[in-house]
Protein backbone atom coordinates (compact mmCIF):
# COMPACT_ATOMS: atom_id res chain seq x y z
CA UNK A 1 0.00 0.00 0.00
CA UNK A 2 1.26 3.45 -1.00
CA UNK A 3 1.38 5.62 2.08
CA UNK A 4 -1.00 7.94 1.79
CA UNK A 5 1.18 11.18 3.33
CA UNK A 6 3.28 10.88 0.22
CA UNK A 7 0.37 12.48 -1.87
CA UNK A 8 0.06 15.88 0.94
CA UNK A 9 4.09 16.06 0.78
CA UNK A 10 6.54 18.22 -1.24
CA UNK A 11 7.84 17.50 -4.57
CA UNK A 12 11.71 17.86 -5.31
CA UNK A 13 11.35 18.99 -8.95
CA UNK A 14 13.88 18.65 -11.65
CA UNK A 15 12.72 21.02 -14.89
CA UNK A 16 16.04 21.33 -17.24
CA UNK A 17 18.86 19.27 -18.16
CA UNK A 18 21.10 22.67 -18.52
CA UNK A 19 23.88 23.90 -15.79
CA UNK A 20 26.71 25.88 -16.52
CA UNK A 21 28.74 24.90 -13.80
CA UNK A 22 30.83 22.00 -13.51
CA UNK A 23 30.75 20.90 -9.92
CA UNK A 24 33.18 18.07 -9.45
CA UNK A 25 30.92 15.50 -7.31
CA UNK A 26 27.95 16.61 -9.25
CA UNK A 27 26.13 13.72 -10.95
CA UNK A 28 25.99 15.62 -13.99
CA UNK A 29 29.42 16.32 -14.65
CA UNK A 30 29.81 12.65 -13.80
CA UNK A 31 27.75 11.66 -16.87
CA UNK A 32 29.59 14.45 -18.98
CA UNK A 33 33.17 13.06 -17.92
CA UNK A 34 32.39 9.37 -18.61
CA UNK A 35 30.63 10.40 -21.96
CA UNK A 36 27.03 9.23 -21.20
CA UNK A 37 24.42 11.11 -22.72
CA UNK A 38 22.26 13.48 -20.17
CA UNK A 39 19.08 12.59 -20.19
CA UNK A 40 15.58 14.62 -20.46
CA UNK A 41 14.97 18.26 -21.70
CA UNK A 42 13.04 21.41 -20.20
CA UNK A 43 9.59 20.23 -18.32
CA UNK A 44 7.41 22.44 -20.76
CA UNK A 45 4.38 24.72 -19.11
CA UNK A 46 1.60 21.98 -20.48
CA UNK A 47 3.74 19.18 -18.61
CA UNK A 48 4.09 21.73 -15.59
CA UNK A 49 0.36 22.59 -15.20
CA UNK A 50 -0.37 19.20 -14.54
CA UNK A 51 2.26 18.73 -11.74
CA UNK A 52 1.39 21.52 -9.93
CA UNK A 53 -2.34 21.09 -10.16
CA UNK A 54 -1.76 17.73 -8.00
CA UNK A 55 0.19 19.81 -5.39
CA UNK A 56 -1.76 22.45 -5.00
CA UNK A 57 -1.33 24.33 -1.71
CA UNK A 58 1.71 22.10 -1.09
CA UNK A 59 5.55 23.08 -1.83
CA UNK A 60 8.10 22.51 -4.52
CA UNK A 61 11.84 22.91 -4.46
CA UNK A 62 13.27 23.38 -7.36
CA UNK A 63 16.63 21.26 -6.49
CA UNK A 64 17.87 19.61 -9.64
CA UNK A 65 19.70 16.22 -10.28
CA UNK A 66 21.03 17.21 -13.51
CA UNK A 67 20.41 21.25 -13.82
CA UNK A 68 20.00 24.52 -12.21
CA UNK A 69 16.46 25.83 -12.57
CA UNK A 70 17.04 29.26 -14.08
CA UNK A 71 17.99 27.56 -17.41
CA UNK A 72 14.40 26.33 -17.88
CA UNK A 73 13.26 28.65 -20.49
CA UNK A 74 10.05 29.02 -18.75
CA UNK A 75 11.06 29.09 -15.25
CA UNK A 76 9.36 32.79 -14.56
CA UNK A 77 5.93 31.81 -15.95
CA UNK A 78 6.21 28.48 -13.57
CA UNK A 79 7.07 31.01 -10.77
CA UNK A 80 4.07 32.89 -11.71
CA UNK A 81 1.55 29.78 -12.24
CA UNK A 82 3.18 28.62 -8.45
CA UNK A 83 2.17 32.02 -6.85
CA UNK A 84 -1.68 31.87 -8.76
CA UNK A 85 -1.55 28.15 -7.40
CA UNK A 86 -0.64 28.73 -4.07
CA UNK A 87 2.46 26.42 -4.05
CA UNK A 88 5.17 27.49 -1.54
CA UNK A 89 8.43 27.59 -3.58
CA UNK A 90 12.02 26.96 -2.66
CA UNK A 91 14.66 27.71 -5.08
CA UNK A 92 17.81 26.12 -5.10
CA UNK A 93 20.29 27.62 -7.27
CA UNK A 94 24.42 28.45 -7.79
CA UNK A 95 24.90 28.79 -11.45
CA UNK A 96 25.45 32.69 -12.04
CA UNK A 97 24.94 32.79 -15.79
CA UNK A 98 21.75 34.71 -15.95
CA UNK A 99 21.78 38.39 -16.91
CA UNK A 100 20.77 40.95 -13.32
CA UNK A 101 17.43 41.80 -15.55
CA UNK A 102 16.03 37.92 -15.55
CA UNK A 103 16.98 37.87 -12.03
CA UNK A 104 14.86 41.06 -11.32
CA UNK A 105 11.77 39.80 -13.61
CA UNK A 106 12.36 36.54 -11.49
CA UNK A 107 12.12 38.13 -7.69
CA UNK A 108 8.97 39.72 -9.05
CA UNK A 109 7.59 36.97 -10.78
CA UNK A 110 6.72 35.52 -7.23
CA UNK A 111 8.23 37.14 -4.30
CA UNK A 112 6.67 34.52 -2.04
CA UNK A 113 9.13 32.15 -3.32
CA UNK A 114 12.24 31.79 -0.97
CA UNK A 115 15.58 31.32 -3.08
CA UNK A 116 18.45 29.55 -1.23
CA UNK A 117 21.80 30.27 -3.03
CA UNK A 118 24.68 27.49 -3.21
CA UNK A 119 28.13 29.63 -2.22
CA UNK A 120 30.20 27.65 -0.68
CA UNK A 121 33.07 29.72 0.79
CA UNK A 122 33.48 33.39 0.79
CA UNK A 123 32.06 34.46 -2.36
CA UNK A 124 35.73 35.52 -4.25
CA UNK A 125 36.64 31.34 -3.43
CA UNK A 126 33.31 29.79 -3.83
CA UNK A 127 34.08 28.30 -7.54
CA UNK A 128 36.93 26.58 -6.27
CA UNK A 129 34.16 23.29 -6.00
CA UNK A 130 31.24 25.39 -7.77
CA UNK A 131 33.50 25.65 -11.02
CA UNK A 132 32.38 28.33 -13.46
CA UNK A 133 30.98 29.84 -10.87
CA UNK A 134 31.15 33.60 -10.16
CA UNK A 135 30.42 33.88 -5.79
CA UNK A 136 30.46 37.29 -6.34
CA UNK A 137 27.70 37.73 -8.54
CA UNK A 138 25.63 35.43 -7.18
CA UNK A 139 26.13 36.92 -3.70
CA UNK A 140 25.05 40.62 -5.30
CA UNK A 141 22.05 38.75 -7.00
CA UNK A 142 21.08 37.56 -3.32
CA UNK A 143 21.31 40.90 -1.68
CA UNK A 144 19.02 42.20 -4.85
CA UNK A 145 16.53 39.32 -3.77
CA UNK A 146 16.99 40.17 -0.11
CA UNK A 147 15.83 44.33 -0.77
CA UNK A 148 13.13 42.74 -2.83
CA UNK A 149 11.76 41.21 -0.06
CA UNK A 150 12.15 37.49 -0.78
CA UNK A 151 13.02 35.26 1.39
CA UNK A 152 16.74 34.13 1.10
CA UNK A 153 19.30 31.84 2.53
CA UNK A 154 22.92 31.66 1.69
CA UNK A 155 23.81 27.73 1.88
CA UNK A 156 27.57 27.03 2.49
CA UNK A 157 28.92 23.45 1.93
CA UNK A 158 31.94 22.96 3.94
CA UNK A 159 35.38 21.96 2.22
CA UNK A 160 38.49 21.82 3.10
CA UNK A 161 39.48 25.33 1.32
CA UNK A 162 36.76 26.84 3.07
CA UNK A 163 36.74 25.61 6.35
CA UNK A 164 39.07 28.51 8.16
CA UNK A 165 36.44 30.86 6.36
CA UNK A 166 33.20 29.67 7.93
CA UNK A 167 33.14 32.90 10.54
CA UNK A 168 33.77 34.92 8.78
CA UNK A 169 30.92 33.98 5.72
CA UNK A 170 28.72 34.25 9.31
CA UNK A 171 29.37 37.19 10.42
CA UNK A 172 28.82 38.54 6.56
CA UNK A 173 25.72 36.96 6.77
CA UNK A 174 24.33 38.19 9.83
CA UNK A 175 25.74 41.92 8.60
CA UNK A 176 23.18 41.67 5.51
CA UNK A 177 20.52 39.85 7.96
CA UNK A 178 20.49 36.34 5.60
CA UNK A 179 19.88 33.11 7.05
CA UNK A 180 23.05 31.13 6.65
CA UNK A 181 22.80 27.39 6.77
CA UNK A 182 26.04 26.05 7.22
CA UNK A 183 26.46 22.07 5.95
CA UNK A 184 28.74 19.37 6.37
CA UNK A 185 28.38 16.06 3.92
CA UNK A 186 30.31 13.64 2.50
CA UNK A 187 31.37 15.47 -1.13
CA UNK A 188 35.32 15.03 -1.83
CA UNK A 189 37.32 16.78 -0.01
CA UNK A 190 34.54 17.74 2.90
CA UNK A 191 35.61 17.77 6.55
CA UNK A 192 33.14 15.25 7.47
CA UNK A 193 33.48 12.03 5.32
CA UNK A 194 30.16 9.92 5.54
CA UNK A 195 31.26 6.15 7.35
CA UNK A 196 30.23 3.50 4.42
CA UNK A 197 29.40 0.95 7.79
CA UNK A 198 25.55 0.62 7.75
CA UNK A 199 23.39 -0.71 10.17
CA UNK A 200 18.73 -1.24 9.79
CA UNK A 201 17.40 -0.31 6.47
CA UNK A 202 14.50 1.73 7.11
CA UNK A 203 12.47 3.05 3.54
CA UNK A 204 12.13 6.81 4.48
CA UNK A 205 9.19 7.24 2.04
CA UNK A 206 7.71 4.27 3.91
CA UNK A 207 8.82 5.02 7.56
CA UNK A 208 9.82 8.64 7.58
CA UNK A 209 8.90 12.00 5.99
CA UNK A 210 10.40 12.00 2.83
CA UNK A 211 9.52 14.11 -0.54
CA UNK A 212 8.49 12.74 -3.85
CA UNK A 213 10.48 13.83 -6.87
CA UNK A 214 10.30 14.74 -10.13
CA UNK A 215 12.83 13.34 -12.48
CA UNK A 216 14.12 14.76 -16.09
CA UNK A 217 13.25 11.92 -17.36
CA UNK A 218 9.56 12.98 -17.20
CA UNK A 219 8.48 10.43 -14.24
CA UNK A 220 7.63 11.10 -10.52
CA UNK A 221 10.02 9.10 -8.38
CA UNK A 222 9.60 8.02 -4.72
CA UNK A 223 12.85 10.87 -4.14
CA UNK A 224 15.64 12.54 -5.70
CA UNK A 225 17.91 9.98 -4.36
CA UNK A 226 16.39 7.32 -7.17
CA UNK A 227 16.57 9.85 -10.12
CA UNK A 228 19.58 7.94 -11.66
CA UNK A 229 18.43 4.66 -10.93
CA UNK A 230 16.66 4.06 -14.15
CA UNK A 231 17.83 0.22 -14.52
CA UNK A 232 17.22 -1.00 -10.50
CA UNK A 233 14.80 -3.43 -10.22
CA UNK A 234 11.30 -1.99 -9.19
CA UNK A 235 12.54 1.61 -10.27
CA UNK A 236 13.43 0.21 -13.59
CA UNK A 237 9.49 -0.18 -14.16
CA UNK A 238 8.76 3.45 -12.52
CA UNK A 239 11.15 4.67 -15.13
CA UNK A 240 9.68 3.04 -17.76
CA UNK A 241 8.05 4.35 -21.32
CA UNK A 242 4.32 4.04 -19.47
CA UNK A 243 4.92 5.72 -16.73
CA UNK A 244 5.99 8.97 -18.19
CA UNK A 245 3.47 12.04 -16.81
CA UNK A 246 2.51 12.87 -20.98
CA UNK A 247 0.54 9.21 -20.49
CA UNK A 248 -1.48 10.40 -17.79
CA UNK A 249 -4.28 12.90 -18.10
CA UNK A 250 -4.14 13.43 -14.10
CA UNK A 251 -0.88 13.15 -11.61
CA UNK A 252 -2.31 11.07 -9.35
CA UNK A 253 -3.02 7.92 -11.70
CA UNK A 254 0.60 7.42 -11.69
CA UNK A 255 0.44 6.16 -8.24
CA UNK A 256 -1.87 3.48 -9.22
CA UNK A 257 0.30 2.18 -11.87
CA UNK A 258 1.45 -1.55 -11.10
CA UNK A 259 4.96 -0.22 -10.77
CA UNK A 260 4.20 2.08 -8.03
CA UNK A 261 1.80 -0.53 -6.24
CA UNK A 262 4.62 -3.67 -6.90
CA UNK A 263 7.46 -0.94 -4.82
CA UNK A 264 5.29 0.27 -2.08
CA UNK A 265 4.58 -3.22 -1.42
CA UNK A 266 7.95 -4.94 -1.95
CA UNK A 267 9.41 -2.08 1.07
CA UNK A 268 7.10 -3.23 3.46
CA UNK A 269 6.83 -6.42 2.65
CA UNK A 270 10.08 -7.84 1.01
CA UNK A 271 12.55 -5.10 2.00
CA UNK A 272 15.96 -7.29 1.29
CA UNK A 273 14.61 -6.91 -2.49
CA UNK A 274 15.02 -3.22 -2.39
CA UNK A 275 17.11 -1.52 -4.99
CA UNK A 276 21.11 -0.31 -4.10
CA UNK A 277 20.23 3.03 -4.16
CA UNK A 278 16.72 2.81 -1.44
CA UNK A 279 19.08 0.30 1.27
CA UNK A 280 22.28 3.14 0.46
CA UNK A 281 20.76 6.13 1.14
CA UNK A 282 17.98 4.91 4.25
CA UNK A 283 19.90 2.34 6.53
CA UNK A 284 20.69 3.78 9.87
CA UNK A 285 24.61 4.53 10.25
CA UNK A 286 25.28 2.56 13.32
CA UNK A 287 28.22 5.13 14.43
CA UNK A 288 27.75 9.26 14.49
CA UNK A 289 28.83 9.70 11.05
CA UNK A 290 26.02 11.33 9.21
CA UNK A 291 25.92 11.64 5.98
CA UNK A 292 24.88 14.63 5.68
CA UNK A 293 24.24 17.53 9.21
CA UNK A 294 23.26 21.06 8.87
CA UNK A 295 22.88 23.84 11.08
CA UNK A 296 20.74 26.91 10.80
CA UNK A 297 21.79 30.46 11.76
CA UNK A 298 18.77 32.60 11.31
CA UNK A 299 19.79 36.37 10.58
CA UNK A 300 17.20 37.02 8.79
CA UNK A 301 14.22 39.58 9.95
CA UNK A 302 11.63 39.16 7.52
Amino acid sequence: MIPDRLYKQWLNIDISNKCSLKCPECVRTKFIKNKIPLPGKDIDLKQFDKISDFFIGKRFDFCGTFSDAIYNKYFIDMLEMCKQKNIDVCVHTAASHRPESWYIDAFNANKNAEWRFGIDGLPKNSHKYRVNQNGEKLFSTMLIAKEKGLPVSWQYIIFDYNKEEIEEAKNLSKLHKINFLLIDTNRKNGINPVSKTKNKFIPKCVHAKRDLAFSITGHITPCCWTNVSWDEPYLKDIFSKENHIDNFEKIEDVFKTTAWVNFFKMLQENPELAPTTCKEKCSVLINDDVEQTEEWFKFDDN
